[in-house]
């Protein structure tokens, strides 16, 4: 684990100062959101490593934390209203959809039950609690709008947080089932949990420096403008490359079994990114905040690993 951190924050140091080197303008704004991006990357960085030698109990508590600042963001995005026409107005970013955060009951029962999750997963709850809770959450939802004669938007407000409940609490959460339950020593290495992380960022990263160089087809246009045929088969493609280099030796994976699991990440990563810009392209914004410099807000990092955690929960527990 020891080295592991080593390598990270040696490439991320050398990223950074190449980076430094090559700006031009330190006044322009490119200038400041390539600074900015690095900052979060080395955030990004130290909250993954920390997950991953704090055993479950600190996963779990860094983890809530996460889920809770992108429930609020989703939340902002989910619960606006339309204009008269019915469709949301285009182009605004994420602070004009600070008044449309719904009634506080209904955001109470969403943070009450990301406190659930977590807590339950520090006390050494297995994946079934990330199958139930959305469950008690539609009762507890609804019952509590009851108790409130909230009405209005009453099936919206229901199944928006159920849903906003899942997605930024219960599908990242797999990730810390993918972690042994007591702190990890220096020389041990959470396989599986680094496995995942570090597939699902390089599929993002490939996927865009793909699209950029050979991109000429349109993958979704509708959704996502930027996302070409050609960047996914590229991050595909280099997802299984280093899934089957990495899996059998940090995890008891085959080269085979590997290569499926390379090819399921980086499916499940692109489904992940896209299912966050329709719901983005939904409330008409392009960033889901500004919690992360040159990156965006929480939900625009943990878009792909809202579906690639729970994919390789389930791919651990059959292909292991």
């Amino acid at each position: 684990m020891t080295n592991v951190a080593i390598s990270v924050f040696g490439l991320l140091l050398v990223g950074t100062v190449y980076r430094v080197a090559t700006l031009r303008d330190w006044t322009s704004d490119l200038a400041r959101k390539r600074l900015g991006s690095l900052l979060s990357w080395w955030i990004v960085a130290t909250w993954v490593l920390l997950c991953a030698v704090g055993g479950t109990i600190i996963a779990s508590l860094l983890f809530a934390t996460v889920s809770t600042l992108a429930l609020r963001e989703y939340a902002r995005l989910a619960f606006h209203h339309d204009d008269e026409s019915g469709q949301p107005a285009v182009g605004h970013h994420f602070e004009d959809r600070t008044n449309a955060l719904p009634a506080m009951p209904i955001m109470v029962v969403g943070y009450v039950c990301i406190a659930l999750l977590y807590a339950g997963l520090a006390a050494g709850a297995d994946h079934t609690l990330l199958v139930c809770l959305p469950l008690a959450c539609v009762i507890i939802a609804g019952s509590v709008l009851m108790a409130t004669a909230s009405t209005k938007h009453f099936t919206s407000n229901v199944g928006g947080i159920v849903y906003g409940v899942t997605l930024t609490g219960c599908l990242p959460a797999a990730s810390v089932l993918l972690l042994p339950s007591d702190p990890t020593p220096s020389l041990a290495l959470p396989g599986w949990f680094l496995l995942l992380i570090g597939l699902t960022e390089v599929n993002d990263i490939t996927a865009a420096w793909f699209g950029r160089a050979l991109g000429r087809h349109k993958l979704a246009p509708t959704l996502s403008p930027n996302k070409t045929f050609e960047g996914f088969i590229g991050g595909v493609l280099t997802t299984i490359t280093l899934a089957t280099l990495l899996g059998p030796n940090i995890t008891d994976m085959s080269h085979a079994t590997s290569s499926v699991f390379g090819l399921a990440i980086a499916i499940a990563g692109t489904l992940g990114d896209l299912n966050m810009s329709a719901i983005k392209r939904s409330a008409g914004v392009k960033d889901s905040g500004n919690v992360l410099p040159g990156q965006g807000g929480i939900l625009d990092r943990i878009d792909s690993l809202t579906f690639t955690a729970p994919v390789a929960l389930l791919l651990m527990k059959v292909l292991s």
